[in-house]
């Protein structure tokens, strides 16, 4: 993790599992973490960890992946984690480390939604990540108390309303109620 942990890394890529061959379609991220596809399929969401923002690209039906752009701010100035949709077509996220739920609207606006940040060890973090100085004992520093390094954000429940929270360091999964649903994942209507 340390030596994946830099501003200046991009070697992640995103590959396509098809007819028993994998093949790199995009590549250059910096920490390619979760992915996710808007409603109708036609944007793929990548998020980059260590790039601190989401990139999404236009789907082909084969594959293929091209109008690539940032999604949302192009520096959250936090570590992004785990991705999902709601109904109404705003990504949720997590800010792992600083222990934030996010959601950017259609728009691309920035919304906090939940922040359980310890500003004082995340901000020596953020500084040390920016010089290529991070270490483990900064990332161990951080953590809030609902959800310690939250990194997952998921809906459920039977009107997909309960937001659930993942975290790498807690020992129970925190929830909560949204006004708006989640989108339903695509492999769940096949």
């Amino acid at each position: 993790m340390e030596a994946a942990t830099r501003p200046d890394l991009d070697d992640g890529f995103v590959a396509l599992y098809d007819k028993g061959t994998l093949r790199i379609v995009a590549d250059g991220f910096r920490f390619t973490n979760e992915i996710r596809f808007d409603a109708s399929e036609e944007w793929l969401y990548v998020v980059e960890t260590t790039g601190r923002k989401v990139t999404r690209l236009r789907a082909a039906p084969d594959g293929t992946l091209s109008d690539r752009e940032t999604f949302g701010p192009e520096d959250h100035g936090a570590f992004i984690d785990g991705i999902a949709f709601d109904a109404h077509g705003n990504l949720w996220g997590t800010h792992v480390m600083c222990d934030q739920v996010f959601a950017i609207t259609p728009e691309g606006d920035l919304r906090i939604i939940l922040d359980d940040d310890v500003p004082g060890p995340s901000q020596a973090l953020k500084q040390a990540f920016e010089a290529g100085e991070a270490t483990p004992e900064h990332m161990l520093a951080c953590g809030g108390t609902i959800a310690p390094w939250c990194a997952s954000v998921t809906f459920g429940g039977p009107d997909l309303r309960t937001v659930y929270i993942g975290s790498l360091r807690g020992t129970r999964v925190p929830y909560f109620r949204s006004p708006v649903a989640g989108l339903p994942l695509v492999h769940w209507n096949e």
